[in-house]
């Protein structure tokens, strides 16, 4: 027979809450750490492009004051090459030489020179630079949207500039800039502009390309996710399988707790309190759905005896076959409980005074054939008294059970081994 459960308390339940709070509250720390590695790979990748771009800045900056200190320099034309014209308009400025075989050498001012490196670097992939001014004395040394904005920061005392941008051919690319201040050499061509030593005359766009930094990027990214989704499964199968030890034995915990404060410890059986505490569900499911419920209320003959004669071991093992007896003949849905003693309680849902007698003589025949076997004693003889009664309409547990509990005593007086039911003689044996 399958015995009914009670309600289970929200324990597992509980876990399994806290468990997925845990869950996420990994799943919101594995974010934060993959946001802020990512972040500072992004900071540290531009930090070296800055780096980069400031040793450009400074070798073309020491280029151009070495040429500067050497107030130019003269070199070869190149077939078809001329003076650059702007020199021309510096008055006084010696733009042609001649050595004594008579080779011709033209004047390389600074600009001219780092534009001409510029175009080299450029053509060798490497980076590109441009010198630039919000007064440019040459109209190729215009600035762009990036240069202007930066000379614009230099005015309000910025130091340098730097943007991660795309190039016109959609390539994406590093930017830096920093400013050029006139140096006395610079006089010498620019005193016409009107400069003075100290002025900021200009700056210096470099160029990078940041193709292989933003490659090295995404590639740290999409490691430092691989990472991060392995950690975080790692971790959630972890938190999911000790989650499930610690459901299963705190639901063995609470299987246990729960037998302990509902069963008879020595019978199984449900004990006194919560078979009342079925049996008055019982009650009112009856009522409400109109449906009949009868009580048996049974009690084992002369128990004191058998505790004095076999001692109170034997009377326990008395006790205990005698539940198992009565267990196994009631249907899944009956509610068999100790109430206490040698006094048992059977709730018999669906069940009139005719059948319910019917059930409990069946019982108490089983109970008066069926002898004890004891450990060290000789096989034992129990009988029983019942006492039946059926569900009025306006009864409760107290009044069916009363009524009950009368027709048991009864039984008992009128000779035990029988069955009474309520306001009746006892049956014919």
């Amino acid at each position: 027979m399958k015995l009914q459960q009670s309600p289970a308390s929200s324990g597992p339940k509980l876990v399994k809450k806290h468990l997925s709070f845990v869950v996420l509250l990994v799943s919101i720390l594995l974010l934060t750490m993959f946001w802020v590695a990512t972040h500072e790979t992004e900071k540290l990748l531009q930090n070296q492009l800055l780096l980069q771009g400031r040793a450009f800045f400074q070798e073309i900056l020491l280029t151009r004051q070495w040429i500067a200190q050497h107030k130019g320099v003269f070199v070869p034309p190149e077939p078809g090459e001329t003076v650059n014209p702007y020199l021309l308009m510096v008055p006084g400025l010696k733009t042609k030489i001649r050595d004594e075989s008579g080779q011709e050498y033209i004047l390389k001012n600074p600009a001219l020179a780092t534009r001409e490196i510029s175009e080299l670097a450029q053509d060798n992939a490497l980076f590109q630079f441009h010198i630039t001014s919000l007064k440019p004395f040459n109209p190729a040394n215009q600035p762009d949207a990036f240069e202007s904005a930066a000379l614009t920061a230099f005015e309000n005392d910025r130091q340098e500039y730097t943007a991660l941008t795309t190039s016109p051919q959609g390539q994406p690319v590093f930017r830096y800039m920093a400013p050029l201040r006139v140096q006395p050499d610079c006089l010498s061509c620019h005193n016409i502009q009107g400069y003075r030593v100290g002025d900021i005359r200009g700056g210096i766009s470099v160029t990078i390309s940041a193709s292989d930094a933003i490659a090295q990027i995404n590639k740290t990214q999409w490691l430092l996710a691989g990472v991060a989704a392995v950690m975080w499964l790692l971790i959630a199968a972890t938190i999911i399988s000790v989650g499930k030890a610690l459901i299963t034995q705190l639901t063995k915990a609470e299987s246990r707790l729960l037998e302990w404060a509902t069963r008879d410890a020595l019978t199984s059986l449900w004990n006194r309190r919560e078979g009342h505490r079925l049996i008055s569900q019982a009650i009112a499911h009856s009522n409400r759905q109109h449906r009949p419920l009868s009580l048996l209320v049974m009690d084992i003959d002369f128990f004191k005896h058998v505790n004095d004669t076999y001692g109170h071991s034997a009377g326990d093992e008395v006790l205990k076959l005698v539940a198992a007896t009565i267990r196994d003949a009631l249907r899944e849905y009956d509610t068999p409980c100790r109430t206490g003693g040698e006094e048992f309680l059977v709730g018999l849902p669906d069940t009139d005074l005719n059948q319910a007698l019917r059930i409990a003589e069946r019982l108490r025949e089983l109970i008066d054939r069926t002898p004890i076997t004891l450990s060290g004693s000789p096989p034992c003889h129990v009988t029983i008294s019942i006492g039946a009664a059926v569900l009025r309409p306006d009864d409760s547990l107290d009044t069916l059970l009363a009524r009950a509990d009368a027709a048991m005593y009864l039984a008992k007086q009128t000779g035990r081994n029988r069955v009474v039911a309520e306001a009746t003689m006892p049956l014919p044996q």
